[in-house]
């Protein structure tokens, strides 16, 4: 059960309240709040509807109103505050959700959001494994431990995977492609879904040359999101003689919690603004997660090595020559492709520009 916090607001008997975290079951929830405050209605965040015990959507993170019934009101007098409350609800700008980072976001939340956008789930690994046939390059690994954080070390494995991908053939320069580092790059990707915005970017990504940076983040081809494991972040504390006492059990990196849920809403932002259906790489050097959307399914490849991964990648990279065009429209491409792209469009937090 998520808890509601102690700070709420009361306007005449209208109480608006906040959660603290997700709730799964409605029926649950309503009980919740009928202990705390007796009967009454429950509003969605932002919204002028009503919660009932059937509803099947959770509950996210955000601003509630909660109209509580009188023990002297009859049903007829309740049933009329409640019309007059929606209908003054509906005739007032409604309270703006905090925007939340994609990096806040977990991988139960972003699984709800790709139910509810009815995206199914799919493991390549197990529909399309990914094969390096020989001969192949060999890839190297990164050593993401040496630096104090994701941040500090992004540029330097921005052109780690630079290097790899040349190995597989894909060109960088005048007339291909960049490796554009775009960690710093504010919010390209602002959505909105459910009444809930989401704000974030990637850590950097493929693009066609001689793009700027806000241009080169609506014409990714591959893009990536840097992510230090528990274990390069012990071995960073060890070799700077910075040890935790009661360390838990370090680990790579693997799809799931904060890792999955920030990859998976990166790539539906990233969708829902970019001109080509762009293949993102979660990894942390040494392990790599590939996601890419096609049709109705989120296909991911989980535990890569670095040969399969950038073997992925150059694939996507040289399957067309039109990729290095910096002017690619999302019309220009094949309809298949586009599906994806038109059906995110509508998470756009602003109106779109054709």
């Amino acid at each position: 059960m998520a808890a509601i916090t102690v700070k709420r607001e009361r306007t005449g008997d209208i109480i608006t309240f906040d959660t603290v975290a997700e709730v799964g079951s409605a029926a649950e929830f309503i009980n919740y709040i009928n202990q705390a405050w007796g009967e009454g209605v429950l509003l969605k965040p932002s919204s002028t509807s009503a919660f009932t015990a059937r509803t099947p959507e959770p509950f996210p993170h955000g601003i509630y109103t909660f109209l509580p019934k009188s023990d002297t009101q009859n049903d007829a007098a309740w049933r009329l505050e409640v019309t007059e409350l929606l209908k003054a609800l509906r005739n007032q700008p409604s309270k703006a959700m905090v925007p939340q980072d994609f990096s806040r976001v977990g991988s139960t939340q972003a699984n709800r959001v790709l139910a509810s956008l009815e995206i199914v789930e799919t493991v390549g690994n197990e529909i399309d494994p990914i094969v390096v046939n020989e001969p192949a390059p060999a890839s190297r690994e990164f050593d993401f431990s040496e630096y104090v954080n994701e941040n500090a070390g992004t540029l330097d494995l921005l052109k780690h995977h630079q290097v790899e991908l040349i190995k597989f053939g894909v060109k960088f320069g005048r007339g291909a492609f960049t490796m554009y580092d775009l960690h710093v790059h504010p919010n390209p990707f602002p959505i909105v879904h459910d009444g809930q915005e989401y704000h974030g970017g990637l850590d950097g990504g493929v693009a066609p040359h001689g793009l700027s940076i806000a241009s080169a983040a609506n014409q990714l081809r591959v893009a990536y999101e840097h992510k230090q494991s528990s274990a390069q972040k012990q071995r960073y504390r060890e070799h700077h003689g910075d040890m935790a006492q009661g360390q838990k059990t370090a680990g790579p990196l693997t799809f799931s919690g904060s890792g999955k849920g920030q990859s998976v809403i990166a790539t539906l932002g990233a969708y829902a603004y970019n001109a080509w259906p762009l293949l993102l790489d979660l990894t942390d050097g040494e392990v790599h997660h590939l996601i890419m959307i096609r049709d109705d399914e989120l296909i991911y490849w989980d535990n890569l090595t670095p040969q399969q991964a950038y073997a992925k990648q150059s694939e996507v990279l040289l399957s067309c020559a039109t990729l290095v065009n910096r002017k690619l429209k999302m019309t220009s491409i094949p309809d298949d492709l586009q599906q994806p792209l038109k059906k995110l469009r509508a998470l756009q937090a602003v109106k779109e520009r054709v």
